[in-house]
């Protein structure tokens, strides 16, 4: 769960609404615990069952004091109002004090919306402003398809499984604990046996919630690989077709297509498992609760009462819903921390062009650029080895060499969307790595291979790589003429 709570530090900016949550959550909590503690008593001295009590009794912690005082108020509403009169004022209060609960609940979750959304905003964010700042070289080790599919269905894998179930692992647990803290003030022994059955259950849980945590990391490794295949389609689909590549290129989609599918239909079925098995899990131990507590009553009244063995059934079985919603939440955590493994993957990936800090700043260019043994590699094959030459300011020229021999690449290292492996360049004499990178590539115009227009008007195009604004209409056009 280490990784669950990296979420956390999302949460900072919002504490203040996180606090809200929580406050809604716990008074939700105990009015839906007031209500049935205050009509299992009020019904017990109305029909007879308990005789009404009519001195109060000296604070102890204990199930005896609990029920001795509701019974006493109970009994004074019974006398002032009579016992029509006692049943309608106790039914209203039950009403108000589920409308309260329910109330809370809303708010609780109302508070909740903006912190689910802005998360999920902050981490796009993040992910955006890493992927900003990772090397050209990365990019080739990792396919862009499955970065997309990082920043957008993992991300929102994340929204969708995780962030949702905040509201549950906010709301739930303080109602557990309440209603543990009743269930031990009304039988601690029975209470104990409830917790040496719960782990036993957890352990089945958790094995189908690990199995169903590494499906879904499979499943989107496998989203990442189609979203990789969809992106170079639609960049290459003009050779597809001169090729007449289609049948090719759809078999070969169809068929990672399928394997996803097979994760995502694996993945489906234990998540499914979720909400069957904690159901099953609470009815079996709540009746394994009934005949253990059962027979603490026959053993005497001074073990255990009827009416104590009800009230605690009672508020158990109001336990089972929020255990219900844990497990659902735990499931549904384990599948979203798959993304959330794959984002940091991301998010944790090295940045290897450092920028020293006394980097200096270069204005103009002067006199040559070196480049001095350089050699570069992307993963293990070198696709530069020493290579040495100089150009002399205001001379042109041209590299020239097969595909794949390293071009791109060697104009790639100049402006440092790359560093070299070994060796280095120099401008006018000084390393290229000692200049602050927006200084250096601010001193370069690039025209790539590829024309490429963001989206966005032409205006904005031609002045994309301005620091001050959109340029004049005069040094736009004049801009566009040169270019």
């Amino acid at each position: 769960m280490k990784r669950f709570f990296k979420l956390f530090k999302y949460l900072v900016p919002y504490k203040w609404l996180v606090s809200q949550n929580i406050g809604y959550n716990v008074l939700s909590a105990f009015f839906a615990l007031f209500s049935f503690a205050m009509v299992i008593p009020f019904l017990s001295v109305l029909f007879g069952n308990q005789e009404v009590v009519t001195e109060p009794m000296n604070f102890a912690l204990s199930t005896k004091y609990f029920m001795h005082t509701l019974n006493f108020y109970m009994g004074r509403i019974m006398i002032t109002h009579g016992n029509n009169g006692a049943l309608i004022l106790v039914s209203t209060m039950v009403i108000i004090f589920s409308l309260l609960k329910n109330g809370f609940i809303f708010l609780s979750n109302h508070v909740l919306a903006p912190v689910r959304a802005y998360v999920v905003m902050d981490i796009r964010n993040e992910i955006y402003r890493k992927v900003l700042k990772l090397p050209l070289s990365y990019f080739t080790e990792a396919r862009k398809g499955d970065v997309m599919a990082r920043i957008s269905n993992d991300v929102q894998e994340i929204e969708n499984s995780v962030v949702t179930s905040l509201s549950m692992l906010f709301r739930d647990p303080f109602t557990v604990i309440l209603y543990m803290v009743i269930l031990f003030t009304i039988s601690f022994q029975l209470t104990i046996f409830v917790l040496i059955l719960l782990p036993l259950s957890g352990l089945l849980i958790g094995r189908v919630g690990r199995s169903l945590r590494k499906t879904t990391y499979k499943g989107q490794q496998r989203l990442g690989e189609l979203m990789s295949q969809l992106e170079e389609t639609l960049t290459g689909l003009r050779i597809i077709k001169a090729f007449n590549g289609e049948d090719k290129m759809e078999k070969k989609f169809m068929h990672t297509n399928k394997l996803y599918a097979i994760l995502f239909r694996k993945a489906a079925r234990r998540r499914y498992l979720a909400s069957p098995i904690s159901e099953f899990l609470a009815t079996l131990v709540l009746m394994v609760i009934m005949a253990y507590g059962g027979s603490l009553v026959l053993s005497g009244p001074e073990v255990m009462s009827g009416e104590s063995l009800i009230f605690f059934l009672i508020i158990f079985s109001q336990l089972i819903q929020p255990a219900k919603n844990l497990t659902t939440a735990y499931f549904s955590i384990q599948k979203g921390l798959a993304s959330v493994d794959r984002v940091d993957e991301v998010l944790l990936a090295q940045d290897k062009i450092p920028e020293k800090p006394n980097a200096q700043d270069i204005d103009t260019f002067k006199q040559s650029i070196e480049y001095r043994n350089v050699s570069f590699k992307y993963e293990k094959e070198y696709v530069l080895r020493d290579v040495s030459f100089t150009i002399e300011k205001g001379k042109t020229i041209a590299l020239v060499g097969k595909s794949g021999s390293g071009k791109s690449t060697m104009v790639d290292l100049l402006p440092r969307f790359m560093d070299t492996t070994k060796g280095e360049i120099l401008i006018d004499g000084v390393p290229v790595k000692d200049y602050k990178i927006d200084s250096l590539r601010r001193l370069m115009g690039i025209v790539s291979q590829q024309s490429i227009l963001f989206n966005d008007t032409f205006r904005n195009n031609i002045a994309f790589g301005s620091k001050k604004g959109i340029p004049s209409e005069e040094l736009i056009v004049e801009a566009a003429k040169v270019a």
